[in-house]
Formats: structure tokens, sequence, C-alpha cells
């Protein structure tokens, strides 16, 4: 049976986010997928004016389709990891049914469980400040450093912001205003991962994620790691993460050594 995984990016952000975890899944035998949400739209610099025009339910409807490619072209579902804006896409994917698990790593959350604390207001204060959903947004640098790097050695940041991608306000609006989830319509296994140190999408939110799924058909499981942020996708400790999350991925159903 093939293994087949498809990684989904955050807000702002392309598939190269997953350059650090992705040789982990590879050697475990994994077949990875990591495409970027609509590149000619969401690029680095000098967006469309039709970037816009993009809200939530397009990204998903894009995951959607290539979940649905992956199992035509192997002949079954692939599993999702989705981070940060992701993994709220992966929780709808997860609803679906079109794919066979999932892994919500520091998720942004379903509506009833979204948290705001005073570090995610900072993150994104040039996006509250004018919440104008026909706007295309850039994290401003400050607040992309501050709550999204925090874990990150200083001397990659500019780096790392180097490769951020205007996204669409229809999105963060979307996101804003909450998007509901159906836990009992959630009938594959799912792992939630929270990071102590985040200040983008609070750890005490991502617990809020991962009590909702235990209440799934299939009780979903959490782990939260303590010396990590929202970059936990490249930041000091991220191959410890990798190997764990393979090991889930290897035993959804609590079989775990």
């Amino acid at each position: 049976m093939p293994k087949s995984l498809l990684m989904i990016h955050g807000v702002g952000c392309g598939g190269d986010v997953w350059d650090r975890m992705r040789p982990g899944f590879e050697a475990a035998g994994w077949h990875c997928e990591a495409p970027t949400l609509f590149p000619d739209q969401r690029t680095l610099d000098n967006p469309p004016v039709t970037l816009p025009d993009l809200g939530f339910d397009d990204y998903v409807a894009a995951m959607v389709e290539a979940a649905r490619k992956i199992e035509t072209d192997t002949g079954a579902k692939p599993a999702v990891i989705g981070h940060s804006m992701g993994g709220l896409i992966a929780q709808s994917m997860a609803e679906k049914g079109v794919v066979s698990q999932a892994v919500f790593l520091t998720p942004a959350q379903p509506k009833e469980c979204a948290e705001i604390g005073l570090s995610v207001i900072y993150t994104f204060l040039n996006i509250i400040l004018t919440r104008n959903r026909k706007r295309a947004y850039k994290v401003w640098r400050s607040g992309f450093r501050f709550g999204v790097l925090n874990c990150v050695p200083r001397r990659r940041h500019e780096d790392i912001y180097a490769r951020a991608r205007f996204d669409s306000g229809k999105v963060y609006g979307d996101l804003t205003d909450g998007v509901e989830v159906d836990e009992g319509l959630v009938t594959i296994p799912t792992l939630t991962i929270a990071a102590s140190q985040d200040r983008a999408t609070l750890a005490r939110a991502v617990r809020k994620v991962g009590q909702k799924y235990a209440r799934a058909p299939v009780p979903g499981d959490f782990f939260e790691y303590p010396d990590n942020a929202h970059w936990i996708v490249d930041e000091p400790g991220t191959d410890a993460v990798v190997a764990d999350i393979v090991e889930w991925l290897e035993h959804p159903f609590g079989e775990h050594v």
C-alpha cells in the first residue's frame, strides 16, 4: 500500500516551509507532496488585484482536489499534515473524509476553539488595523519575527521572512469570522500538536482543538512540545517532532512503542 503525505502550509507561506521536515518523512517511506496554494496569486511581491477574491473555501477545495488526485493516482487516500492555517484546512479535509489520517500542527482553530491574546494581536497588527477583505496582505516583519520566529535563531529571521507571501484579505476575514468543523464527522485518526512557546496560535487554543477531536468517533491524539513555538516546522527540536509524527503515522490507533 503506498504511503502518501499531503503537506499543507499556512497563511502567507508556501510549500517550501516543509523543506526541513520533508526529508524525515521521505526517509520513513512516505511520498510527500507539498504544493503552494495559488502560487500565481499568492506571490512574494506585487500580488495581482485578483488575490483578495480567494477565500478559505477556495483553499480547502484546492487541497481536496489534490488529495483526490493522489487517491486516483495511487489507489489510496493520502494522510495530511497541515501547519497553522493549513492545519485548519486539514481539519476540514478530515471532516470531508478525503484523507486517511490527519496531523494538525500548531493549527489555526475552528470557530469554537479560537483564542486571541496580545501576542496574536501584535503578530498580525498590520492586518488587524485595517481589516480590509479586498486587500492583499503580508504579515509585517516585526510581527512575523515576534510571533512566528521567536524560537528561531535571529540570524535566520531575514532569510525566512524573505520567503513570506502575500495572502488574501478575504482569507484573513474568513479565519477571523471562524470556520466550523463538525468533529462528529471525523472518523479517521487525528493528531493535534501544540507548541508551548507559540505566540501566533496559542497553546491554550490548540489544546481546545485537541479536546474537540478527542470527542470524535475516532478519538484524536494530542502532543505538546514545551520548547517549541509556531515555526515548529524549522526550529531547534524539529527533527524530534518529525520522528514523533512518523511514529504516530505508523501507529495511529495508539499502538505506540
